[in-house]
C-alpha cells in the first residue's frame, strides 16, 4: 500500500501556519517580559517592606512583622514574645526578653542593639 502524506496547501493555509508560529513565539517573548517585570515587582515590594520597618523595634508595642525583622526572630518566636507580653505586661527592661522561650543569651546579643522598651 502506497500512502502519500504530502498535501499541497493553499496560500491562506500557509499564512495561518506562519501566523500561528508568530503568535506562539510572540507569546514566549511576552511571557519572558512578564517574568522579568514580576521579579522586579517582588524586589520592589521587599525593598519597600524593609524601608517601612523601623531600625529599632519597641518590644512592648511591636507586632509580628516588626519582631520578625529582628535577627534570629522568626514567626514562632515573635508569637512567643507577644504572648509573653500579653501574659506578663510590658517589658520593664529590654534584657527581660531573655525570659521568652526560645530567646537565650546568644539571641539577645544579636538583638539587644535593635530593640527598645
Amino acid at each position: 500500500m502506497n500512502v502519500n502524506w504530502v498535501k499541497k496547501i493553499t496560500l491562506s493555509e500557509l499564512a495561518m501556519v506562519v501566523g500561528l508560529g508568530l503568535l506562539v513565539s510572540g507569546l514566549g517573548i511576552k511571557m519572558k517580559g512578564v517574568k522579568e517585570v514580576d521579579q522586579k515587582m517582588k524586589s520592589m515590594e521587599v525593598n519597600q517592606r524593609e524601608e517601612a520597618l523601623p531600625e529599632i523595634v519597641n518590644i512592648n508595642t511591636a507586632g509580628m512583622l516588626e519582631l520578625e525583622s529582628l535577627p534570629a526572630i522568626g514567626p514562632a518566636t515573635a508569637k512567643k514574645i507577644i504572648e509573653y507580653r500579653n501574659s506578663y505586661g510590658y517589658f520593664q527592661d529590654k534584657s527581660e526578653i531573655i525570659n521568652v522561650s526560645g530567646i537565650g543569651p546568644k539571641t539577645y546579643a544579636k538583638i539587644k542593639d535593635k530593640i527598645s522598651i
